[in-house]
Formats: C-alpha cells, sequence, structure tokens
C-alpha cells in the first residue's frame, strides 16, 4: 500500500512540477546540490507547484505520508510538512499567511493540536499543527472541493 501511496504520489509531483513551472519558489530545496535525496538519486521536490498556499521556509515535505493530485489552484490532496518552527510559530505562520493567499478563515481551534480551516473559492483547506516528538512540529494541509 506505501508503495502504490509512494508512486501516486511521485507521479503527481512528476505532472504538478510540469504545470507548475512558473512561480515562486516558497520552500527552499534543501539537497545537496544534486538535486536528490542522497538515497539513490530520488528528485527533491521544489513545491513551486503549490502557488495557493503558504509553505514555511523552514519545512520539508513528508513524502511517505503525502498525496497530491490536481495542478496549479486546483490540486487536492494532502501534504504533510516536518516544520523547524514550534506549533506556536506554525500556527502564527498560516493565521498570518493563509489571507494573503486569498483564504477566509472558517473556524480554527488553537490546543496540543490545533485545526484552522479554511475556505476559498470551491476549496477547502483544513490545516493540523501538532508538536514534533523531537523538535519543530507537523503541519498536515489537507485540501478538498467544497461539498
Amino acid at each position: 500500500m506505501r508503495l502504490r501511496q509512494y508512486l501516486m504520489c511521485a507521479a503527481a509531483i512528476a505532472g504538478l512540477s510540469l504545470a507548475g513551472c512558473s512561480g515562486t519558489n516558497l520552500i527552499p530545496n534543501t539537497s545537496s546540490g544534486s538535486g536528490s535525496d542522497g538515497k539513490g538519486g530520488q528528485p527533491v521536490p521544489s513545491f513551486t507547484q503549490f502557488t495557493d498556499i503558504p509553505m514555511p521556509s523552514n519545512s520539508s515535505l513528508d513524502m511517505d505520508r503525502s498525496i497530491i493530485f490536481g495542478a496549479s489552484d486546483a490540486w487536492h490532496g494532502r501534504l504533510v510538512l516536518n516544520s523547524g518552527g514550534t506549533q506556536a510559530q506554525m500556527y502564527d505562520f498560516y493565521e498570518r499567511e493563509m489571507p494573503n493567499f486569498g483564504w477566509s478563515k472558517v473556524t480554527v481551534v488553537r490546543a496540543d493540536i490545533s485545526v484552522m480551516v479554511y475556505d476559498r473559492e470551491n476549496r477547502v483547506a483544513t490545516i493540523k499543527l501538532s508538536g514534533s516528538s523531537f523538535s519543530g512540529s507537523t503541519v498536515d494541509v489537507t485540501v478538498s472541493p467544497k461539498g
């Protein structure tokens, strides 16, 4: 099952990379100059395809837990980010930045595991923030069509 999810995610990222060649790189590629993850040459995504969701600069994509469908501002799926920022910093970041990307706040719950819900046109974004067991935090962004 994990292999299938990985292959689907890799195919979606490859398609999105081609479809989203324009845009700003919101998360720098943290790989060492080679453009790979150091584990056999797998490409590391640059996140240029996610032009409608703010991405903290100190984050990396958890490929095993993420799955994306679609392209540009019409993608949907789940992005799981491992962030170097604390849960509180990520909460403040998304509360500040989501409106700058055209998202309107629906509701938020700030707690040990915080949940933020936003909508934009015909889509809904749910952001779940939790502290990491080592340092930083985990950001789980799910975007789906309304209805």
